[in-house]
C-alpha cells in the first residue's frame, strides 16, 4: 500500500520518541534507514540520492550556507528514501522541486514528508495561532522549527490563519506562485514573464537592493494581482527573501 506522505512522518516521529522537531539530526535519521550522508561540491544541485537494494547514498551540496537548508534537503531526500524504497532510482534536487514546488508526484511527496517531519502540523498551528503574518513571525517560525525561511513561509500559506501568496522569480522572470485558499484575489498568467514593474522583486534584480527582513515594502495590489470589477487598488506588503546562488527571490506578499 502506498505511504501517505505526513503519516508517514507522523509515524517516524512517534516510533522513535521524538518531540522536540527542532533537534532532529536528520542526517541521523538516514544512517538510521540504511543510507550514508556526503557533503562535495555539487553543480546545479542542492542534493543527490541514489536507491538501491534497500541501501542509498546521499549527497548535499558542500555550498549551502545555512545548516536550516541543509535539514531540508536531508528531510526532503529522507522523504524518498522511506515512500519510494521499493524503487532503484536516482535523484536530482534543486530549488525546482525542493520545498515550495514541485516537479512531479514523488518530488512532492517529498516535500510533504519534510514538511510534516520538520514542521509538525499541529505544532505549527499552535505556533501561528491567532496572529497575522509578518516577517517577525516568519522568523520566528525558522526558529522555533531550525527551518529555512522559504520552507517555513510554503508551511504558513498551507497552515497559517492570515493569507498570503508568494512568487517565485528567477533571473527576473517568475517562475511561480503559491497562495493561501483564503486569499481569494486574481493572480494574472505572469508565470515566465519580468517580475512587474514597482515590485521589491525588481528592485534587486534592477539595484541588486535587498531590504532588512524588518524593513517590508508597501506596493499597491495591481503590481502582483488583477482587480475584478469591484476591487479598489488597496496597498499591501511586499518582503522579498533573495538566494543569489540561484538568482532568485521569493515575493511574500499579503495585508493587515
Amino acid at each position: 500500500m502506498k505511504k501517505n506522505p505526513a503519516s508517514a512522518a507522523i509515524d517516524l516521529l512517534s516510533s522513535l520518541g521524538i518531540e522536540d522537531v527542532s533537534s532532529i539530526d536528520v542526517a541521523d535519521l538516514i544512517v538510521y534507514h540504511n543510507g550514508i550522508v556526503i557533503e562535495k561540491d555539487l553543480q546545479n544541485s542542492d542534493g543527490r540520492l541514489v536507491m538501491k537494494n534497500g541501501k542509498s547514498i546521499v549527497t548535499v551540496d558542500s555550498k549551502i550556507e545555512f545548516p536550516q537548508r541543509k535539514r531540508y534537503v536531508l528531510a526532503h531526500e529522507l522523504g524518498h528514501i522511506i515512500l519510494h524504497a521499493n524503487h532503484t532510482a536516482s535523484f536530482t534536487d534543486d530549488d525546482t522541486t525542493l520545498e515550495g514546488y514541485k516537479k512531479g508526484v514523488q518530488e512532492k511527496e517529498a516535500n510533504d514528508f519534510a514538511a510534516e517531519l520538520l514542521m509538525p502540523t499541529d505544532k505549527f498551528k499552535e505556533t501561528c495561532e491567532g496572529r497575522k503574518f509578518s516577517p517577525e513571525l516568519l522568523s520566528e517560525l525558522s526558529s522555533t522549527f531550525n527551518t529555512s525561511l522559504t520552507s517555513s513561509v510554503y508551511r504558513f500559506i498551507d497552515l497559517g490563519n492570515h493569507p498570503l501568496a508568494a512568487f517565485y522569480s528567477k533571473d527576473g522572470k517568475v517562475q511561480y506562485w503559491k497562495k493561501s485558499k483564503d486569499m481569494y484575489y486574481k493572480i494574472p498568467d505572469i508565470n515566465k514573464l519580468n517580475v512587474p514593474e514597482e515590485s521589491v522583486a525588481e528592485e534587486f534584480y534592477r539595484y541588486k537592493r535587498i531590504y532588512k527582513i524588518n524593513d517590508i515594502q508597501e506596493i499597491e495590489k495591481t503590481t502582483w494581482f488583477e482587480l475584478g470589477k469591484y476591487d479598489k487598488n488597496e496597498s499591501m506588503y511586499e518582503f522579498c527573501i533573495i538566494i543569489p546562488r540561484y538568482n532568485s527571490v521569493l515575493s511574500i506578499i499579503w495585508q493587515d
